[in-house]
Order: structure tokens, then C-alpha cells, then sequence
């Protein structure tokens, strides 16, 4: 199973999480624009107005921030 990027994934991708609704992807959406990657499972589920989140919900989420680089190859 391949898990989605939270922080990276267009709508489209975060459709395929299981118990996304449009409106709970757009609302990620917009909050990574106005205020950077989603943290946690905590921080989603207060976005998302849930007192928690399933397991399948993540299970099928990976929280890595955007903005992380793979290291240059040495020499580079």
C-alpha cells in the first residue's frame, strides 16, 4: 500500500485516503498554503474537525514535510 504525502498531494491524491471528503482536501489545501506542512495526525484531526483519526485514515498518510530535500551526493 502506498501511502499519500500529505503535504504534497493535489486534491486528486488526498481523495484517495480513505474518509476524505472534497471539502476535507480542498480544506488541507488551503491550509498549507496559508500556513505550511500539517504536522501531525493531531493537527489534521483539529483541521479537520474530528476528535481523532482512524486507523485506516493513517494508515494511508504519510506526514513528511514538503519542504524536506534528499541530501547532495557527495561531491556534488
Amino acid at each position: 500500500m502506498d501511502r499519500v504525502r500529505l503535504n504534497l498531494a493535489n486534491p486528486q491524491e488526498l481523495l484517495e485516503i480513505p474518509g476524505i471528503a472534497r471539502a476535507e482536501a480542498d480544506a488541507i489545501i488551503k491550509f498549507r498554503a496559508e500556513h505550511g506542512p500539517i504536522a501531525d495526525a493531531r493537527q489534521l484531526s483539529r483541521l479537520l474537525g474530528r476528535d481523532q483519526l482512524s486507523e485506516a485514515v493513517l494508515a494511508h498518510i504519510d506526514f513528511d514535510p514538503a519542504d524536506v530535500t534528499a541530501p547532495e551526493a557527495p561531491g556534488a
